[in-house]
């Protein structure tokens, strides 16, 4: 198979299930991009809800509020980068699986 330079993003398609095998596939990949979105979007939420309450305890108007919005942002970037470097790992250990 012709190898594309190193840097291009002309790069062959992955061969995906077909069928309703494909449908499936196609679903749980959905679901799984779905789930990163909402986990971000909560933690966000949590924490600048957290941080609107710690404000009106300590009268320091916007502070926490902020900081709760920039630590979920945060950690939802960093739970994020995570569970895609795993998802990346698991179809990484299937293709060298394929190869053999």
């Amino acid at each position: 198979m012709h190898q594309p330079p190193p840097g291009s993003t002309n790069r062959p398609e992955p061969e995906k299930p077909k069928g309703s095998i494909g449908r499936r596939y196609a679903k749980a990949a959905g679901s799984e991009f779905a789930s990163l979105g909402i986990a971000m979007g909560l933690a966000i939420a949590l924490l600048a809800v957290g941080g609107n309450w710690l404000d009106n305890r300590l009268g320091t108007a916007p502070l926490f509020v902020l900081l709760g919005v920039f630590a979920g942002f945060a950690g939802g970037c960093y739970s994020m980068f995570g569970r895609l470097a795993a998802q990346r790992g698991r179809s990484d250990d299937g293709e060298a699986d394929r190869r053999k």
